[in-house]
């Protein structure tokens, strides 16, 4: 879990940056650019560039914005997952959700809003040209008179 560097700085190995703990119970804005565990309560904002992981013992009054965020605690605030959000079968979200990836299990609870974002290709953003419309000559257009 955890690795000894040559200089004697210990580094974690594959988890988290950022842990909060069952009986940590956090006011004020948690801000990173490393991964995110938390089981215990945070009440402000969470917000990261790598990966939110809210454990089943969570209760988290804030709003949280990452890369990926997985939940399995509750939320009572937005949820911004740029890539994915999972609401496992034991997760809450009570609040508005915007990723490009939803995964919600049977069970889990989920009220508010979700808006899917959408990857824009270079292409999906170029002008079509209109079509070229051409009229018939006056001298082919047949009119019928009585």
């Amino acid at each position: 879990m955890f690795e000894k560097k040559e200089d004697g700085a210990i580094v974690a190995s594959g988890v988290a940056e950022t842990i909060v703990g069952t009986s940590v119970k956090l006011k004020g804005n948690l801000k990173s650019d490393g991964d995110i565990t938390i089981d215990g309560s945070v009440n402000g904002e969470v917000k990261t560039k790598g990966l939110v992981n809210i454990g089943p013992n969570a209760n988290i009054i804030a709003n949280v914005k990452a890369k990926k965020i997985t939940v399995a605690g509750t939320i009572q605030g937005n949820v911004e997952a740029t890539e994915r959000l999972t609401i496992t079968e034991t997760g809450r979200v009570y609040g508005d959700i915007t990723a490009n990836i939803l995964s919600i299990a049977p069970g889990a609870v989920f009220s508010g809003k979700s808006v899917m974002m959408e990857k824009i290709k270079q292409e999906d953003m170029e002008p079509v040209a209109d079509e070229e419309i051409v009229e018939e000559p006056e001298s082919e257009k047949t009119e019928t008179k009585k």
